[in-house]
């Protein structure tokens, strides 16, 4: 547990370390600055906020059930760094945010109701990766790879029934990677951007039958500065 403690600051520090870096030297022509907006489209576990489909109250333990979850939204900025002919640096911050579903809560003898969960996910990822150009640059065609850091945080209220033994605000940290790929379009005094991503949000720091909680998003972005070299 000390180890993963310790590997989890060590990648927060660095991202930070990194996005401060840039933040620096944005005066540079070479470094970029962008905006992103888009969907995220999660798999079935990332509404799994308490990672069990059981709910322990006293000797007594209930099932949940959860509704299906649903697309939600994916905001945030990015840095870059050109690093060559074919390798950028960036490293950023976004807010990942999925709708609202239910949560049942049953009895596990007569499948009857106890109580129903209304809960909304957020995902924060704190990101820094590699895009790399395999053809010419001014293609703008490439694939990336990132390590990320995600702060994962529900809000949960109890709206029918009657049960006291919960967690309202359940929150988590996990270390994560995202791979995908992308199109830079140079509009001269601004670049547009197109990225799909697929997000494999708890890959370190998993808890005993935690499942994978993954999602993909597909973002645009319009940048400034940071063009990768012709």
């Amino acid at each position: 547990m000390k180890n993963l403690n310790l590997f989890r600051t060590i990648i927060v520090v660095a991202v930070f370390g990194l996005i401060s870096v840039l933040s620096t030297y944005r005066a540079r022509a070479d470094i970029g600055l962008g905006i992103f907006a888009g969907l995220a489209t999660p798999n079935s576990e990332i509404n799994n906020i308490y990672n069990s489909d059981k709910l322990t109250e006293g000797e007594t333990v209930n099932n949940l059930v959860r509704d299906a979850a649903k697309t939600g939204f994916d905001i945030g900025v990015k840095f870059r760094l050109p690093l060559g002919n074919s390798l950028l640096l960036n490293a950023g911050i976004s807010w990942c945010n999925f709708p609202k579903t239910n949560i049942y809560i049953q009895n596990p003898t007569n499948n009857s109701a106890l109580a129903t969960l209304v809960t909304t996910q957020n995902i924060v990822p704190i990101s820094a990766g590699i895009n790399f150009y395999p053809l010419t640059r001014s293609l703008g065609i490439y694939a990336t790879g990132e390590l990320t850091y995600n702060i994962m945080n529900s809000t949960v209220e109890v709206t029918a029934g009657n049960y006291s033994n919960i967690d309202t605000k359940p929150t988590y940290n996990r270390t994560g990677i995202g791979l995908g790929a992308g199109l830079d379009l140079d509009l001269f005094l601004t670049l547009i951007n197109i990225e799909a991503k697929y997000n494999f949000a708890n890959v370190i720091g998993k808890v005993d039958n935690e499942k994978a909680k993954n999602y993909l998003t597909l973002n645009v972005a319009v940048y400034f500065g940071g063009k990768a070299p012709k």
